[in-house]
């Protein structure tokens, strides 16, 4: 059991041995001072930025949302002040003993209150704006419209799972309005819920559930990243931090709102580690455990765009493992083996569950012209993917959307891994060292070929049977540029720990040679950009990131000479990955956007009879609210198409091309033959026939506008208010 003399560690960090409580007092006084006026000062922003003159700063009161800025504020100034006052070494080497019962301890606090980092306050903007609660709005950050991804399908679908006849059972009757397999989305409970340990917490309500994804996510990604980079890093608890920062707060892991294979690629390397490593018996069990549920992951979320890439780094990478670590997998005696083989057998029953769960889906999804008819040999788009490749992380700062013109700053966001500037010094590395260095060779050796496809493009004959068909070159970029950060991280070690160091000289030569390097490496995303960098830019930022840059690559170059700057190299690597997650997701606390509003109540109440179909005329967000308050939306997204029904509209099969796919559903009335209109690879538009409408078993239409009687069909107006209506849907013929 882990204990701690709360008062003997505080007597033991604190640098002033006569002033430590005056000094401890002074920090909180600041901390306060400093939260009390950016809590203020952001509510007064907040304000002007909605069309408020911001007077009710004074005259309004302090409510709850408020208070959660003030302990935001108050946290971040005193974690940070507290370096003044504090004997910093000891300080972490406490928080790396006790990294994860703080770990636990940070997710239990924030999903007891229901944070998590979604944008589902859009709905806040879309249905109903300015009815509902406080925390309707954020309570700090932007909503992200362009993650429609996530809070527009995912998490409505998620939420839709909750609700009767079979709350998170095998099938839930809401999206799609028909019987749709609740496994695909993690979201059934049964033995592979075991891949998606952060459902069970949707069992306590679905703001739990959320917040737990989202926090359980980062959380995880975090430690597992750590561990990793420590192991590549040579044991540098340094390095390690770094390299949990720079991937878990990339702009790709982030934008992208955390990428599966990630955490779970990357924690079953890191429990294959230690698994060889250990020598307790309870050690080995617990280790067997993280193997399952990660490797679980990594096969059951099924997106080969990923899975294949990553896939073949991951076991490189194992290959690199097990080899580096031979000595200790000769001593594993019959108990690693037999825990190892139950391992295997767990994860067979964990993956033939899911299988089971979900092969409707699979099925269906699999006989779909997109993405199951999706085929792809790579190529294409150079200067965008190389561009990409350089730059995808350093202006994350300033986010792409507002870096470049023209540009999806989801499809841009990358990784802080400066290439190519990591593979030309680990290759140079190895030659004056004279070393074979079997990851980094393994590393180098999968982005070549996996450059190959991404750059140039395969022979479909290749590509089909590597299974690279079913990715494409900006999802294999993505693995490409995680590769990156593991180079990254292993040129940044020098392979071993230091054995000279001078923490006085600074060499001239190479910190020329690091500024030259730096300013290439700028110049080169100024060229791959083609002069679309936005003046918001500014002189200063980019002077800034090449001084970063400078320091980093002298910190590579002249690590055995200078800690200091190596040091300083790390603190800007960690405080750039921080200031990019901070500026990326909004905090959100609960689902206040969507179940605080009179609308939410209304459709709830109407939505008892799962045979009684809706339909919204409200667009995507319509139908996607719809489903998340229970309500069977014939119109939300299909994520797996509903064939049944289409065809029942199209008995001729005449728009099959259109609908045979994963998309998002909008629907406008028509007196006319109902139409199916493909707007986007994903996105599907119904001209919907009044007439069609008994035969899809319409009994309620969600409407932003009126909606007049047609013959024998009759609109009944049920509610009315703040935009929204509704309407019961009677035929009288």
């Amino acid at each position: 059991m882990v204990k701690i003399d709360l008062t003997s560690w505080i007597k033991k960090i604190i640098k002033f041995e006569k002033h430590k409580a005056l000094s401890v007092g002074v920090v909180l006084l600041c901390s306060i001072l400093i939260a009390i006026l950016a809590e203020r000062g952001y509510t007064f922003l907040t304000m002007i930025r909605m069309g408020d003159d911001g007077t009710q700063i004074i005259t309004g009161g302090f409510t709850a949302i408020n208070a959660y800025r003030f302990l935001l504020f108050f946290s971040g100034a005193f974690f940070i002040l507290i370096h003044f006052i504090i004997k910093i070494e000891i300080f972490y080497d406490y928080i790396y003993r006790y990294r994860y019962l703080l770990a636990i301890v940070i997710f239990a606090l924030l999903v007891i209150n229901r944070i998590h980092f979604s944008s589902i306050g859009m709905y806040n903007v879309h249905i109903q704006p300015g009815l509902g609660s406080e925390f309707s709005e954020p309570i700090f950050g932007l909503l992200r419209a362009i993650r429609s991804d996530e809070w527009l399908v995912t998490t409505p679908i998620q939420l839709s799972a909750q609700f009767e006849p079979d709350p998170f059972g095998h099938f839930n009757q809401i999206a799609r309005g028909t019987a749709t397999e609740n496994m695909p989305n993690g979201m059934a409970i049964n033995l592979a819920t075991l891949a998606f340990p952060m459902s069970i917490f949707y069992l306590f309500g679905v703001e739990y559930g959320v917040s737990a994804r989202w926090v359980g996510m980062l959380i995880i990604t975090f430690m597992v990243t750590f561990e990793f980079a420590y192991i590549i890093s040579g044991k540098s608890r340094l390095l390690g931090l770094v390299g949990a920062c720079l991937i878990t707060f990339s702009p790709f892991f982030q934008w992208w709102s955390y990428v599966f294979f990630i955490p779970a690629g990357i924690g079953t390397l890191v429990c294959l580690y230690y698994f060889i490593n250990s020598t307790g018996k309870i050690k080995k069990v617990l280790l067997s455990l993280g193997l399952t549920i990660f490797f679980s992951q990594f096969i059951v979320t099924l997106y080969p765009a990923w899975q294949v890439p990553a896939g073949y780094l991951f076991l490189g990478i194992a290959v690199w493992i097990v080899a580096d670590n031979w000595e200790q997998v000769k001593k594993t005696d019959k108990y690693g083996y037999t825990v190892l083989g139950l391992t295997v057998v767990f994860i067979a029953a964990v993956v033939g569950t899911y299988l089971y769960a979900s092969r409707e889906y699979i099925t269906g999804v699999s006989n779909t012209l997109y993405p199951g008819q999706r085929i792809d040999t790579g190529g294409g788009g150079f200067s965008w993917n190389v561009n990409r490749m350089i730059s995808g992380g350093v202006f994350a700062p300033v986010s792409a959307i507002r870096s470049f013109i023209y540009t999806n700053v989801c499809e841009f966001g990358g990784m802080y891994s400066l290439f190519p500037i990591p593979i030309i010094f680990v290759s140079i590395l190895m030659i004056r060292k004279r070393i074979f260095d079997l990851l980094s060779v393994i590393l180098i050796t999968f982005t070549f070929l996996i450059g190959s496809y991404v750059f140039i493009g395969w022979p479909e004959g290749l590509a089909r049977i590597t299974l690279m068909s079913f990715s494409a070159s900006a999802r294999a970029t993505d693995v490409m540029l995680l590769a990156q950060m593991f180079i990254f991280i292993r040129v940044m070690s020098r392979f071993s720990k230091p054995s000279i160091e001078n923490e006085e000289f600074i060499n001239l030569k190479k910190l020329i040679y690091s500024s030259a390097t730096a300013m290439v490496l700028m110049y080169c995303v100024e060229r791959f950009s083609r002069s679309t960098l936005e003046t918001s830019l500014g002189f200063t930022f980019l002077m800034v990131t090449t001084f970063g840059i400078t320091a980093i690559i002298y910190g590579i170059y002249d690590f055995q000479r200078n800690k200091k700057v190596f040091r300083l190299a790390c603190l800007y690597l960690i405080a750039i990955s921080a200031t990019t997650w901070i500026t990326i997701h909004p905090i959100m606390r609960g689902l206040d956007a969507i179940y605080s509003k009179p609308l939410s109540e209304k459709v709830q109440e109407l939505a008892h009879d799962t045979d009684e179909k809706w339909i919204s005329l409200h667009g995507i967000v319509g139908s996607s609210f719809l489903i998340a308050n229970g309500a069977s939306t014939i119109s939300s997204a299909n994520f797996y198409p509903n064939l049944e029904l289409w065809h029942k509209l199209d008995p001729d099969k005449h728009y099959e091309y259109e609908y045979n796919r994963y998309a998002v559903i909008t629907v406008g009335l028509t007196h006319e033959n109902t139409s199916f209109v493909l707007r986007n690879v994903d996105h599907l538009h119904i001209n919907f026939s009044v007439y069609d409408l008994e035969t899809a078993g319409v009994k309620y239409i969600h409407s932003p506008v009126p909606l007049s009687n047609y013959n024998d069909i009759i609109f009944t107006l049920l509610y009315n208010e703040g935009g929204a209506r509704v309407y019961s849907v009677s035929y009288q013929g």
